[in-house]
C-alpha cells in the first residue's frame, strides 16, 4: 500500500513539471534590463601628431648640416695673425741674418808723443788682424749671433703657434656653443606643444604624472641649456670652413709617414734643436786667443828721420782643448737626441690624432644610422595615423611625439659631432702646418 502511494506522488510531480514548462514556453519573451555602462572620457585630439609628421618632412629637421653661424666678435684672433705674419717673415729675417758681413780685421793705427826735451815722435799705418780681435773672431761672433737670432725667432714662432692653436680650438668651441643654442631653441619649440598635450591628457585621465614629469624635464633642460649657450660671449671669429664642416665625414688624411715628414720639416721646435746643436761649436777655445797681425807703418822717433816698416806680430797661446772638444760632442749628441725624440713624439701624436679622427667620424656615422632608423619608425607611425592597423600595438599619436623629440636630440648630436671632428682636424693641421689643404687631407666622393 505504501509503495503504491509513492509511485502515485512521483507521477503527479512529473505532470506538474511538464505543465509548468509548457506555460513557460507559451509566455512572450521580454528583454532584460542591462546595466548602464560607465561614461568613458573622450580622447584628447589636438591633431598634434599630424603637424609633427608635416614638420618631419621639412628641411630644418631633416638637415644634417651645420647652418651658417655668425660670430658676434669684432675680429679674428691676434695670435693667428701674428703666427701667419711671423711664418711669412721668417725666411726674409733669416736671409738678412745670413747676409750680414763680418769685420775684416783691418785697423788704422797711430801714435804721437813728445819727450821732456821737446823732441817728438809719431807712427801711423795699417794693421790686419787675422785671429784674436780680427777677421776670424768677428766671423765666429757673427755666426754665433746668427744662431742666437734664429733660435730666438723660432722660440717666438713656436710660442705664437701654440697660442694660435689655443685660439683655433676656442673658436670651434664658441661655434659649438652658438650651434647648440640654436638647436636647443628648436627643441624647446618642439617640446612646448607636446607638454601642453600631456597636461590635457593628465586632466582627462589618459596619462600619468610620471609621463608628464618626463616631458617637463625635457622642456626645462632645453630651456636652461638654450639660455646658457645663447648667453656665451664670442671673442673670436668662427672657422671659415662651412663646406669642410658639412663634409667632415668624407675627410681622408694623407698617409701618416707623409704627414710626419711634413710636420718634422716645419716644426720650429725640431729646427730649434738643430740650431742649439750647432751653437755648441762656439765654446771658447785656445784658438780664440791666437793673434796674427800683419802691419805697414811709417814712423819717426825723436832725432831719427822718418822710415817705413812692414812686419808680422804673432802670439800663440799654450795649452790644449781636449776638454772643450768633449763638451762640444756631448752637447751636440744631446741636441740631436732631442731632435729624434721630437720626431718620435710627432709621429705618435699624429697616429693618435688620426685614430681619434676616424673614431669621431665613425661615431657620427653611427648617429646618422640611428637617425635613419628613427625616421623610419616615425614615418610608420605617421602612416598609422591615417591608416590604423589594429594588429600593431601602440598609440601612433604618442609614438610620433616621442620619435620627433628623439629626432631633435639626434640632430643635435650629429651636428655637434661634426664640430668634434673639426676640432681633431684642427689639432692635426697645427702639427703638420700644411700650406694647402691637399697636403693634409682629401675628400672622399
Amino acid at each position: 500500500m505504501r509503495l503504491k502511494n509513492q509511485r502515485f506522488q512521483a507521477l503527479a510531480l512529473r505532470r506538474l513539471a511538464l505543465a509548468s514548462l509548457t506555460v513557460a514556453v507559451a509566455l512572450p519573451a521580454y528583454p532584460q534590463p542591462r546595466p548602464q555602462a560607465q561614461s568613458q572620457p573622450q580622447p584628447v585630439r589636438l591633431r598634434l601628431a599630424n603637424s609633427l609628421c608635416t614638420s618631419m618632412t621639412g628641411a630644418v629637421l631633416t638637415s644634417q648640416q651645420v647652418p651658417p653661424l655668425k660670430s658676434s666678435a669684432a675680429g679674428g684672433g691676434a695670435n693667428e695673425a701674428l703666427a701667419a705674419r711671423m711664418q711669412q717673415q721668417r725666411d726674409d729675417y733669416f736671409a738678412r741674418l745670413d747676409g750680414l758681413a763680418p769685420f775684416s780685421g783691418l785697423y788704422v793705427s797711430g801714435l804721437s808723443d813728445v819727450s821732456t826735451e821737446g823732441q817728438g815722435r809719431y807712427a801711423f799705418g795699417l794693421e790686419w788682424e787675422l785671429y784674436n780681435q780680427g777677421r776670424d773672431e768677428a766671423r765666429k761672433r757673427l755666426d754665433r749671433a746668427r744662431l742666437d737670432g734664429k733660435a730666438q725667432y723660432l722660440q717666438l714662432l713656436r710660442d705664437a703657434e701654440q697660442r694660435q692653436l689655443q685660439e683655433q680650438l676656442l673658436a670651434v668651441d664658441q661655434m659649438r656653443n652658438r650651434l647648440l643654442a640654436l638647436l636647443y631653441e628648436r627643441e624647446a619649440a618642439a617640446i612646448r606643444p607636446v607638454l601642453e598635450r600631456r597636461r590635457q591628457e593628465l586632466a582627462a585621465g589618459r596619462t600619468t604624472r610620471a609621463e608628464l614629469a618626463e616631458i617637463e624635464y625635457k622642456a626645462e633642460r632645453a630651456a636652461l641649456r638654450r639660455a646658457h649657450y645663447a648667453g656665451s660671449t664670442d671673442v673670436l671669429v668662427y672657422p671659415q670652413a662651412q663646406e669642410l664642416i658639412n663634409r667632415i665625414e668624407s675627410v681622408v688624411l694623407r698617409p701618416n709617414d707623409e704627414l710626419v715628414d711634413r710636420a718634422v720639416s716645419r716644426s720650429p721646435h725640431y729646427q730649434l734643436q738643430g740650431l742649439l746643436a750647432a751653437r755648441s761649436d762656439y765654446l771658447p777655445t785656445l784658438e780664440d786667443n791666437l793673434s796674427l797681425r800683419l802691419y805697414l807703418e811709417r814712423s819717426k822717433e825723436f832725432e831719427r828721420g822718418p822710415r817705413n816698416v812692414a812686419g808680422v806680430r804673432i802670439r800663440v797661446p799654450l795649452g790644449h782643448d781636449g776638454a772643450v772638444k768633449d763638451v762640444e760632442q756631448a752637447a751636440r749628441a744631446a741636441y740631436l737626441e732631442q731632435q729624434q725624440s721630437i720626431r718620435t713624439s710627432l709621429q705618435q701624436k699624429l697616429v693618435l690624432l688620426a685614430d681619434r679622427l676616424r673614431l669621431k667620424q665613425n661615431d657620427m656615422r653611427l648617429l646618422q644610422a640611428e637617425n635613419r632608423m628613427l625616421r623610419t619608425k616615425a614615418e610608420l607611425a605617421c602612416y598609422r595615423l591615417d591608416f590604423p592597423v589594429s594588429s600593431i600595438p601602440g598609440n601612433p599619436d604618442r609614438d610620433v611625439e616621442e620619435l620627433t623629440l628623439l629626432l631633435h636630440e639626434k640632430q643635435r648630436e650629429i651636428l655637434a659631432a661634426r664640430l668634434d671632428v673639426l676640432e681633431v682636424l684642427t689639432e692635426i693641421s697645427a702639427a703638420v702646418k700644411p700650406e694647402r689643404p691637399e697636403e693634409l687631407y682629401s675628400l672622399a666622393p
